[in-house]
């Protein structure tokens, strides 16, 4: 049974988080200050960490930190979790290693579900680059709608298809989705 540190401020997201991840088998730990679950980290060794920017004490990004700087907890991957999505947020969580960033706003708890398995290795993930002048990919990314260049609209960079196992229907069942490697959305 894998264990999960739930650090969330919001005390009915935090709950709900808990309940979702019980029912996926999951041993739950659960805080609303950053001070615990450093301490619940180092005592516990959970196998992946939610942490909330918004922590009381210490906030997500205090703690990433001090994680990665503890040589007993920095390979624990932390997702880091916002209520509300600020572009420096999402930046800074990647510049500090986190394994993923996750606004409250635009994310079922399945989809946190799956990005938990993701970065346990649990739920596999492929990133694909398209050459634009293979087969029929031009098709693909015209019925996606995107235009032909296929290029993130906000930062320019290429674009990849997301390929994620989609266990709840089996093993051979994808989501697709496309990203931008550099945004990370």
């Amino acid at each position: 049974m894998k264990k999960i540190l739930i650090a969330i401020n919001n005390d009915f997201i935090r709950e709900t988080y808990s309940e979702v991840f019980k029912r996926e088998n999951f041993e739950v730990l659960k805080t609303k200050k950053g001070k615990e679950a450093l301490v619940l980290s180092k005592e516990e060794k959970p196998d992946i960490i939610l942490a909330d920017i918004g922590l009381s004490e210490m906030g997500g990004f205090e703690l990433l930190k001090t994680l990665k700087e503890k040589t007993s907890t920095e390979k624990i991957p932390v997702i880091i979790f916002a209520q509300f999505e600020k572009k420096e947020d999402r930046g800074k969580a990647m510049e500090l290693e986190a394994n993923d960033f996750i606004t409250a706003a635009n994310v079922s708890p399945a989809e946190v579900i799956r990005k938990v398995k993701i970065a346990l290795g649990e739920q596999k993930s492929y990133r694909i680059s398209m050459l634009k002048d293979l087969y029929d990919a031009e098709k693909l990314i015209t019925d996606l709608g995107y235009s032909y260049d296929f290029k993130c609209p906000k930062c320019g960079s290429d674009l990849l298809l997301c390929l994620i196992r989609d266990l709840s229907k089996g093993e051979k069942y994808f989501i697709l989705s496309v990203i931008c490697p550099k945004c990370n959305k």
